[in-house]
């Protein structure tokens, strides 16, 4: 990550405990993986074959769709190898880009679409998806971070209106799954994104500046 006014550049690597180096791998030999280290776009490639046999369709016209592309195949994922390689430079922090901040409120409408989507995703293949322990862990991981993404900007925008979007999309994970939406809500992210009144929502936003100076994001 070369962030635009930063110093010291953030580079993403996935220690010997996340993933093993220069072997096939299966998810049983996956590690634990660290809040903010997580598989993106541009640290990934699929095979072809694989993503057309998991019928992967991104919505169109709709930002933020590079989550679904990073998680819906997993589940048909079923052998790794990790190169411990800068694959990718990632510019980030300028006012126009996607992942500004100011630029994600303002399409937060999207951001909701695809993190519902991926609710929905989660929840219809769960019963595949547990079969393998790591690979369950991880998805809910990293639903965990995107549902806080979500949340935090809903509550940085301060709007009435966001924040019932806030409320609405945790009601929504409630009334889909309520084992999912107790392992959310009662986490250490869920719970920070839900403390009540403007003292609750001011440590929220505090709690993502920490995160941003930590892991480098927007």
């Amino acid at each position: 990550y070369d962030k635009v006014g930063a110093k010291k550049k953030k580079v993403m690597k996935y220690s010997s405990l996340s993933l093993p180096k220069d072997k096939l791998f299966t998810w049983d030999e996956v590690g634990h993986f660290f809040k903010g280290q997580y598989i993106l776009m541009h640290s990934v490639i699929f095979r072809t074959k694989m993503l057309r046999e998991c019928g992967i369709k991104l919505p169109e016209h709709t930002f933020y769709v590079d989550n679904l592309f990073v998680f819906e195949p997993l589940p048909y994922v079923k052998n790794m190898y990790y190169l411990d390689v800068d694959f990718y430079r990632y510019y980030i922090g300028r006012v126009d880009q996607s992942v500004n901040e100011s630029v994600m409120i303002s399409r937060i409408d999207q951001q909701i679409k695809v993190n519902k989507i991926m609710i929905d995703y989660f929840i219809e293949h769960q019963a595949q998806i547990k079969k393998t322990k790591r690979l369950c862990q991880y998805m809910k991981n990293f639903l965990e971070i995107v549902t806080t993404v979500s949340s935090v900007l809903l509550i940085r925008s301060d709007t009435e209106e966001n924040l019932e979007k806030k409320e609405e999309l945790w009601q929504y994970i409630k009334e889909k799954d309520k084992a999912l939406y107790r392992w959310l809500r009662h986490g250490i992210m869920g719970s920070a994104m839900n403390l009540p009144g403007k003292g609750g929502r001011k440590f929220s936003v505090n709690a993502y500046h920490i995160a941003q100076k930590i892991y480098k994001f927007n």
